[in-house]
């Protein structure tokens, strides 16, 4: 079921946009040092960006995938990543990453989304039409593991003219994952009733 229009998705871009132009990322990234004062940091983090180029490449990047998922995707469940994968994502930084002292960048939960929407395309399709989405769920998967710092450096690593985090799209992957799975599985369910 399709959100009825794109309104609540250009709000939060207008608000990602909004926050980086009136240069609130300081008060929104994810600063490990501050999350116990300020725990609305381990969610605003991933809204808030390094400059606004950068945030206006995530902002299309969000609704060139909102589109491409349109129609597999529920818009509960599209909120579901958007909204519940940054804390995730934000925890495994605390918990895996101590050396991470601060992250802004809406990539993690779009590499959320987009393997989120690729399981439940791949999982939800009849069998002639997955070969689609299984090239996808591939193409995602070399690029997140060749960006990893155990191969060379990422060739647009530099591009927004600060270090890029690229285990947070691996992490963002896994979550993406995990979240596809579980809306199959409930669709499943739900169909079986």
């Amino acid at each position: 079921m399709r959100l009825p229009s794109n309104s609540a998705l250009t709000v939060l871009v207008l608000l990602v946009l909004a926050a980086e132009f009136f240069l609130l990322g300081g008060a929104l990234e994810y600063r490990r040092a501050l999350l116990y004062p300020e725990p609305w940091r381990l969610f605003s983090g991933h809204f808030a960006h390094i400059s606004l180029l950068h945030a206006m490449v995530n902002c299309v990047a969000l609704l060139l995938l909102e589109r491409l998922f349109a129609e597999r995707m529920r818009a509960w469940e599209l909120w579901a990543v958007i909204l519940g994968t940054p804390v995730a994502i934000s925890l495994v930084f605390w918990l895996a990453m101590p050396h991470l002292i601060w992250y802004r960048g809406l990539s993690a939960v779009l590499h959320a989304l987009y393997f989120a929407g690729c399981i439940v395309w791949w999982l939800t399709s009849i069998r002639r039409a997955r070969w689609l989405p299984i090239t996808a769920i591939a193409g995602g998967a070399l690029k997140v593991l060749f960006e990893q710092p155990w191969s060379e450096t990422f060739p647009w690593a530099g591009w927004l003219g600060a270090p890029v985090v690229p285990q947070s799209h691996l992490i963002g992957a896994l979550a993406g994952v995990a979240a596809g799975l579980w809306f199959a599985a409930r669709r499943k369910k739900q169909q079986r009733r």
